[in-house]
């Protein structure tokens, strides 16, 4: 007679050794491990010259790149020619009007990242979808510091970016900024304003 699966699971899932928690424990450890090992790992990468993946330039590449191939990508991190922040404003600007919606990526409706990430794309650069991510994938620098072209970006308390927008100069951007709101520009808001990234 089967035992109900129920009791399967049950039994599966119950620790009442104390082997059974040295070998859980072991595992976190060995977890904890690899985690420092990754970390350390994409810091190297970094620190070599590397740019995140997410963050590298939309090419016309083979789809399976040989290591000489990848040592040539151009570096998003302040490369971004006066050329294509423009071209990534004129996109941007091209949908004024437009409303906004949560998790939309165009053509009709955007949200505040999906809007950059069109913008950026019709640039050649191939930026993550949400905010947070998008925040990770240029140099930060401070908004006194900020430049036309670069996105700036807002954190709640717990410093996790909610919202961004690309920075037009002149203390004006543009944005999808709310629901029921509509692409536009505007003065830069500074309530939570945390700064400005540099593709």
């Amino acid at each position: 007679m089967r035992t109900p699966r129920h009791h399967e699971q049950t039994r599966a899932c119950r620790s009442t050794t104390h082997s059974g928690r040295q070998a859980a424990s072991a595992q976190a450890r060995r977890r904890r491990s690899r985690a420092l090992l990754v970390a350390a790992l994409a810091a190297a990468t970094v620190a070599a010259g590397g740019a995140p993946a997410q963050a590298q330039p939309v090419s016309a590449a083979a789809p399976h790149e040989g290591p000489a191939n990848a040592e040539n990508r151009e570096r998003v991190h302040q490369s971004l020619s006066t050329d294509g922040v423009e071209k990534a404003i004129d996109a941007a600007e091209s949908h004024k009007g437009k409303p906004y919606a949560w998790g939309g990526t165009g053509p009709n409706s955007f949200d505040c990242s999906g809007l950059v990430q069109h913008s950026f794309k019709q640039a050649g650069v191939n930026l993550p979808r949400v905010a947070q991510d998008q925040v990770r994938s240029g140099t930060r620098v401070s908004y006194s510091d900020a430049r036309r072209g670069d996105v700036l970006y807002w954190t709640d308390s717990g410093g996790h970016a909610y919202h961004v927008a690309i920075y037009l100069g002149g203390d004006r951007m543009i944005d999808a900024p709310r629901s029921g709101g509509k692409i536009s520009e505007r003065d830069v808001t500074r309530y939570d304003l945390a700064g400005a990234v540099r593709l």
